[in-house]
């Protein structure tokens, strides 16, 4: 018979796998070797999770193979992962800790501190989980157990050297986890503007986006893994009583090289799932940024599938956002050809006194010091009286010039500009006197912000 868990283990650890081996190449690329030995740890035991449900799935337990060699690697290994994972966990918090660190901020730490911290992470993802596989030889109490589906299993002797060694362990060391992580979050909070600033100045190499999803991983996965190990030294705590007194010679008895085979009903232990989980959760936070989107689109250049999977492409987000802002730019440049704008000139009339609706005004262009004439209609050229507020923050386009500045029937111009403005004006006395010419009637003068549009007409001299 088939069990559905027999089936879904095993396939979910497959894919866990594959989708975990980017992230742990990018990690291993920006030298953050304490999360990637997080990540190798998950590996291993959805290998361990795909090998053995293949072989115990069945519930024939004449049929199953002992485990010989196999089991006696696989229980080592899950030994030291209990301890390497939270340790891993403490490293990795430590790091983002001290990387916002700014009392004790460098720009090239100095041999001590690297040997410090580089001793810290030997310590936590090497030491700890070797002496943890060194130790387990004084509580195990047989070589291993077989369960169906779960495969191999550590089976722990009933003394208070169990918990000594064993059991207490994963949460002690999550402790100082939780306290780095804590540290974490309010140095976030305490220099959040200078977040970074910060990060800049640091000898990391890790940028805004990798610190935040970096503390994210690891936050959701110390609030998942730390309740799960105190539940696991409270059941095996409880299931060890009553406790008896240890002796090596009754651990490792005639009975140590028994091994043990249960039938689950195609039942496996929640531990197995705890891998799974966590190649999926590592996924979505390292596996679909922009880092990882150029590795896979590396792998299918390889092999020859880039145009299938077109979207993947790197280079594509760039060609298109390049193509948008170069439509953009030709439209921009097709405006400019309707509209020709210049600098600011400044026009001051020299005639205060009220004129005819039809009269002819004489300015001085102060920027070029230059005399111009125009021909104002107050009927054509205000038609419609606007408010001074109105004027003020509503700038109009540059209009076409009136028949009158067009065609100026008692002037004759041969090959000059005629220019036509929209402008708005301010009585000033900011600036200092040396800036403009005076007006030949006031003191003061008038400043006049404009659009210019300009064109050549040709008119010959009858």
């Amino acid at each position: 018979m088939v069990y559905p868990q027999a089936v879904a283990i095993p396939f979910l650890s497959i894919i866990g796998i594959c989708i975990i081996i980017v992230p742990l190449i990018l990690h291993i690329k920006n030298k953050n070797y304490t999360s990637a030995s997080i990540l190798v740890w998950f590996v291993l035991l959805n290998l361990f999770n795909i090998i053995n449900a293949f072989i115990w799935s069945s519930d024939d337990i004449d049929s199953w193979w002992d485990g010989t060699g196999l089991c006696d690697f696989e229980v080592k290994i899950m030994i030291a992962s209990y301890v390497a994972v939270p340790g891993g966990l403490l490293c990795v918090f430590r790091s983002l800790a001290r990387v916002l660190d700014t009392r004790c901020a460098t720009l090239v730490p100095n041999k001590k501190q690297r040997w410090r911290n580089r001793g810290m992470e030997i310590l936590f993802c090497v030491v700890a989980p070797l002496l943890s596989m060194a130790t387990h030889i004084f509580y195990q109490k047989s070589r291993y157990m077989v369960y169906q589906v779960s495969g191999c299993i550590n089976n722990f002797d009933d003394s208070p050297i169990s918990l000594a060694l064993a059991f207490i362990w994963p949460p002690i060391i999550c402790l100082p986890a939780c306290w780095y992580c804590g540290l974490v979050l309010h140095r976030l909070r305490l220099y959040r503007s200078q977040f970074g600033d910060i990060l800049n100045a640091s000898n990391s190499n890790i940028n805004k986006s990798r610190f935040i999803r970096l503390f994210s991983l690891n936050f959701v996965m110390l609030v998942l893994i730390f309740p799960i190990q105190c539940y696991v030294v409270w059941q095996n705590t409880i299931l060890s009583f009553p406790w008896h007194t240890y002796s090596w010679s009754a651990v490792h008895g005639p009975e140590w090289n028994t091994i043990f085979k249960h039938a689950t009903s195609g039942n496996a232990f929640f531990d197995r799932w705890v891998p799974i989980a966590a190649c999926f959760l590592v996924f979505v936070f390292f596996g679909c940024g922009k880092d990882a989107n150029e590795l896979y689109w590396s792998f299918l250049r390889s092999l020859g599938l880039d145009r299938c999977f077109a979207c993947l492409d790197p280079e594509y987000s760039r060609r298109t956002s390049m193509d948008s802002s170069t439509g953009s730019r030709v439209k921009l440049l097709f405006n400019k050809n309707k509209r020709w704008s210049s600098t600011s000139r400044t026009y001051v009339n020299t005639n205060d006194t009220p004129t005819n609706p039809t009269t002819r005004q004489s300015y001085h262009d102060i920027e070029k010091g230059m005399p111009s004439i125009r021909i104002d209609d107050d009927q054509n050229s205000h038609p419609k009286e606007k408010s001074w507020f109105r004027s003020f923050f509503h700038r109009p386009a540059s209009s076409k010039p009136s028949n009158h500045e067009r065609h100026p029937s008692h002037l004759s111009l041969s090959g000059q500009n005629i220019v036509s403005t929209n402008a708005w004006a301010g009585l000033s006395r900011s600036r200092g006197s040396g800036e403009f010419s005076p007006s030949p009637t006031k003191r003061d003068f008038i400043r006049v912000r404009q659009e210019i549009s300009q064109e050549s007409v040709m008119q010959e001299v009858v």
